[in-house]
C-alpha cells in the first residue's frame, strides 16, 4: 500500500473520519524548512531531508537515520486539495485532508421533436 524510496522508512498513521482522513507521521530531528509536502487528490507525497545532529565530528557509532526520503501516501477516496493542513509538533507531522464532495450536475432532458 504504502512505498518509500531512498534506505529508511517513514513511519506514518492513516485514519478515516467522517469528513475525511487524518495522516501521523514521525518525523523526529526534521526541520520544517526541510520537509515538502506535496496533496493530489488521491495521493499523499512528502519529500524531506533529516540532517546529522552532529557536525564537524567524526562519528563512532551512527544508529539515527539520516539524509533524503520520500514517501507516496495512496488515499481511499478523493480529497479537497484546497483544504489541506499540515502542523508539526513534537517531531509528529499532523496532516488533515477533508473528502472532496461528488459533484452532481443536473441534466435537463428536452423533448425530441418528430420530423
Amino acid at each position: 500500500m504504502f512505498r518509500t524510496t531512498d534506505n529508511w522508512m517513514i513511519y506514518c498513521d492513516v485514519y478515516g473520519t467522517q469528513s475525511g482522513f487524518d495522516i501521523y507521521m514521525e518525523l523526529p530531528g526534521v526541520a520544517i524548512e526541510d520537509i515538502d509536502l506535496e496533496v493530489t487528490p488521491l495521493t499523499v507525497r512528502i519529500k524531506g531531508l533529516k540532517r546529522r545532529p552532529c557536525t564537524g565530528s567524526t562519528p563512532l557509532t551512527m544508529e539515527i537515520e539520516t539524509g533524503r526520503f520520500e514517501r507516496e501516501i495512496p488515499l481511499p477516496a478523493r480529497v479537497d486539495t484546497s483544504s489541506v493542513s499540515a502542523k508539526m509538533r513534537n517531531g509528529v507531522l499532523h496532516i488533515t485532508l477533508s473528502r472532496k464532495s461528488p459533484v452532481v450536475v443536473s441534466i435537463p432532458v428536452q423533448a425530441e421533436g418528430n420530423k
